[in-house]
């Protein structure tokens, strides 16, 4: 949630995350934490227990139900940035082709246990995209029966208007951005929410 909050902090400020994250690990007690969707059941849910319980007994966990609003609120987030940044390039929102790269709650792992690119994915159709969801690590039986979402199995060249990389799997480490790159059309966006790429060569980042 912190890493969240000062993801936003840092846009505001025009200052990069990144850059201050790598600053900030110089120094040798540093927690190498990043901004991100936040999903799964020991971060996702959990804490909620722990607030409902504490709540019973008349005491309001304030910083818990803070950095549960702030994680909560991430996917609006970020699908928001995706559509100004659209915006921004004149790019069409209505109809927009866009590709979201991942679907598990972490990287490497086939569990989609509370995800929260569920949430991008719903914001960014709330805007009229159709969006397209690839994630080899994700059974399409379970896409389909935990979100109602049908996995892309195929990938065309020059066809979408954006690309949202929203879970660092080595597969799309190991794809590289020139061969995402070679999946949009000549105008697009590439949002890099992991930090995989070099800044320069992707459009926007948490």
């Amino acid at each position: 949630a912190l890493m969240n909050e000062l993801a936003i902090i840092f846009e505001k400020l025009k200052i990069n995350t990144q850059s201050v994250l790598d600053a900030a690990g110089t120094k040798w007690n540093f927690m190498h934490f990043k901004p991100g969707l936040v999903g799964g059941h020991c971060i996702g849910v959990d804490p909620y227990y722990l607030t409902h319980k504490a709540q019973s007994v008349g005491y309001n966990p304030q910083l818990i139900l803070a950095g549960r609003r702030i994680n909560d609120g991430m996917g609006a987030y970020v699908a928001q940035k995706m559509i100004k940044t659209l915006l921004k390039k004149k790019l069409q929102v209505n109809e927009a082709r866009l590709l979201v790269l991942g679907l598990t709650f972490k990287e490497n792992c086939p569990d989609l246990r509370n995800t929260k690119v569920i949430d991008v994915i719903n914001e960014l159709k709330e805007y009229g995209a159709l969006v397209d969801v690839y994630d080899p690590w994700c059974k399409a039986s379970e896409a389909m029966l935990e979100y109602n979402i049908q996995l892309t199995k195929k990938l065309n060249s020059s066809h979408y208007d954006g690309v949202l990389v929203c879970v660092a799997h080595d597969d799309f480490k190991q794809m590289g951005i020139t061969n995402i790159k070679s999946l949009c059309k000549r105008e697009h966006v590439i949002f890099d929410l992991k930090n995989i790429f070099a800044a320069h060569k992707t459009d926007i980042r948490l």
